[in-house]
């Protein structure tokens, strides 16, 4: 929805007060909006900040395909100010490969991505996951291309859990 203010009222201790209108013309009333206002004043993150906790966290992997392997489990730990697309998407630069990031959407519960590489194999890396919680994430990952020469066409389910706090830089 897209706010116009249309019109300035004045409440009965005569001072001038903001009314702001949507543009379905539905009014909202001042006190709701100092309300609204005063809550989002009152949070200590911002807009931009990712919602998960840092720590320990466990990140089970396992494939759909016809072939797949059993679950594979990756101990981590993430700390504070750590890069979401390396500490959850696990999406890092690889040397040697030529790839252009042609999705990559952040809010502050979720992660989603679409990569494209041309060299050394056309492969796409397509995926999402969602935070429900600040310490359980899931979703998916989707490969599909070609990886040495052979093809590959596999989803993959992923799922995250904070289980601690990272007692040292080395855990």
């Amino acid at each position: 929805m897209k706010w116009n203010r249309t019109a300035m009222t004045q409440s009965a201790t005569r001072a001038v007060v903001p009314t702001m209108t949507c543009t379905t013309s539905a009014v909202i009333s001042p006190v709701v909006l100092m309300g609204a206002l005063l809550m989002a004043l009152s949070t200590n993150c911002r807009a931009d900040e990712f919602m998960a906790l840092p720590g320990l966290w466990k990140t089970t992997t396992q494939s759909a395909g016809v072939n797949s392997k059993p679950a594979q489990v990756d101990w981590h730990c993430v700390d504070e100010a750590a890069d979401p697309w390396s500490a959850f998407a696990q999406l890092e630069d690889v040397a040697g490969a030529s790839c252009t990031r042609t999705t990559f959407e952040r809010t502050a519960t979720s992660l989603k991505w679409k990569l494209d590489c041309s060299a050394p194999w056309p492969l796409r890396n397509q995926g999402a996951i969602v935070f429900d919680s600040p310490s359980h994430y899931s979703g998916s990952v989707t490969l599909s291309g070609m990886l040495m020469n052979y093809p590959v066409a596999d989803v993959i389910h992923v799922e995250g859990q904070r289980y601690a706090a990272c007692t040292s830089p080395s855990d």
